[in-house]
């Protein structure tokens, strides 16, 4: 019998303290790399697939027990993951529970037919996926391609009004919406996509007996990072402001003044020593008088770092491409990015589109958004940051970072921070670490950890809150 191991990940809002260095991150793999990765181990290390099927049916129940309750369902597709469904409805009802069987074809492959044959009589086979309390989702698993079938599109909407919906490796075809997901094997990137989030649920992991050290690593390089991922510097007690960088913030109008505030109180409360914000609108005031402001010039020699674009609504287009060929460290933020096409920022800059955002960059630019597809997304991110020059940091309720090279993903999963201005104290954030030394790609992983530790302090505080509160937290965490 395959040994098994067995690893949770917690992907919830209660993550880990800020501490460490990158380190121990966790492989996500893409659906066609898991499946190569999962055929490759079996023929290299002579696996059984029976036991591995069974293994896994064992640890898809162990970890979904606590969750089962009343009428039980599983949805049983054509392949392997049909297989697990088989398996795992086979425990369920040695184990007690009211199970019954939705087969999506009459066909499957050898094993999955073998074990059709062999499920005990009290499981029910069923022509509906209606009317149960905990259905499991074994449809596809990461073999499913292409655009799903009116079969599939009835068998998903028929568990919809389920109690608790649990996918077995991957929820089907995208399109079921699961409260759990147990993935096998390794992770797959497509549970962390931004739109397809909210499918997957929380996410556990389970290896059903593949050897530890051949899944330490990402072929995709792609990591799932949490707060342990990422370090800040430290400040010595002899630092003074001017060692500490000062920030330039370009941005505001008359439409928009709180935005380049927030930026610039949230660099003061990530360490920069100084601030200043550069605009051209009569109506910014600041009531922290350490803020300077003062008109946008040619010289930008007194600023340690740039953010551009918070609040800058229509903003000056010459004025960006001064501050892009300042040499200085800079973060391209909201009404700033509508200038990139054409620009290649010496990887000095990070760019932080929120998704609507970034589907109008990518289509200035002639760059697919790949959104929606895992796949497709990690390459049109390293495409955006190569043509850039770039690190680039997508921000949704999942935010994913790339230098053009690896991508890292920060599962955030935090409602809270989707409000007006916490994007401009992410912007703040990162260009006070640019300010403080960090490198582009070392400080948008930093700052979006950080932004993200403050975001669940603020919601442990406050519940829902303003910026200005987030603002607060990131000083707490600082």
């Amino acid at each position: 019998m395959v040994n098994t191991s067995l690893v949770v990940a917690v992907s919830q809002v209660t993550i880990f303290p800020l501490a460490g260095i990158i380190t121990d991150m966790q492989p996500l793999l893409n659906l066609t790399s898991a499946q190569n990765l999962d055929h490759s181990l079996i023929e290299k290390y002579a696996l059984s697939e029976k036991c591995l099927i069974d293994n896994a049916a064992m640890g898809v129940f162990k970890l979904s027990k606590p969750f089962i309750h009343g009428r039980t369902l599983v949805m049983v597709g054509p392949g392997n993951n049909g297989s697990d469904g088989i398996a795992l409805a086979s425990i369920l009802a040695e184990e007690g529970f009211d199970t019954s069987v939705f087969y999506l074809y009459g066909r499957g492959n050898d094993e999955n037919m073998r074990r059709r044959r062999e499920l005990p009589e009290s499981v029910r086979i069923v022509s509906s996926t209606h009317g149960f309390d905990t259905v499991f989702d074994a449809l596809f698993g990461f073999s499913f391609r292409g655009e799903a079938d009116d079969a599939t599109r009835t068998a998903v909407s028929g568990c919809c009004d389920a109690g608790t919906v649990i996918a077995v490796d991957v929820p089907s075809a995208s399109l079921v919406r699961a409260d759990y997901t147990v993935s096998l094997m390794a992770l797959k990137s497509i549970l962390y996509e931004p739109l397809l989030r909210m499918n997957a649920g929380r996410i556990l992991l389970f290896n059903p007996g593949f050897p530890e050290n051949e899944l330490s690593s990402s072929p995709d390089d792609i990591y799932l990072i949490t707060d342990q991922d990422a370090a800040l510097p430290h400040f010595a007690s002899t630092d003074y402001k001017n060692r500490r960088g000062h920030v330039a913030v370009l941005g505001g109008s008359d439409e928009y003044t709180g935005a380049p505030r927030l930026a610039a109180r949230s660099a003061f409360f990530s360490g920069a020593g100084l601030v200043t914000i550069l605009t051209d609108s009569e109506r910014i005031r600041d009531e922290n008088p350490a803020v300077i402001i003062r008109r946008p010039g040619s010289d930008l020699s007194f600023c340690d770092a740039i953010v551009a674009g918070p609040g800058w609504g229509n903003g000056s287009e010459s004025l960006f491409r001064k501050a892009a060929e300042s040499g200085k460290p800079m973060v391209v933020d909201a009404d700033a990015l509508k200038f990139m096409k054409g620009m290649r920022l010496g990887h000095r800059a990070v760019l932080t589109p929120h998704i609507g955002e970034y589907k109008r960059l990518m289509a200035s630019l002639s760059i697919p958004d790949g959104l929606g597809n895992a796949e497709a997304l990690s390459s049109s991110l390293r495409a955006l940051a190569d043509k850039t020059e770039s690190v680039v940091v997508l921000k949704s309720s999942v935010i994913w970072i790339t230098d053009g090279e690896s991508i890292l993903v920060y599962d955030g999963s935090n409602p809270s921070l989707g409000v007006a201005g916490s994007g401009d104290v992410l912007a703040g954030v990162i260009g006070a670490l640019l300010a403080e030394g960090m490198s582009t790609f070392d400080a948008a992983v930093a700052g979006t950890a950080l932004h993200q530790r403050a975001g669940r302090r603020a919601h442990d505080d406050y519940g829902y809150y303003s910026a200005e509160e987030l603002i607060l937290e990131v000083g707490k965490c600082r």
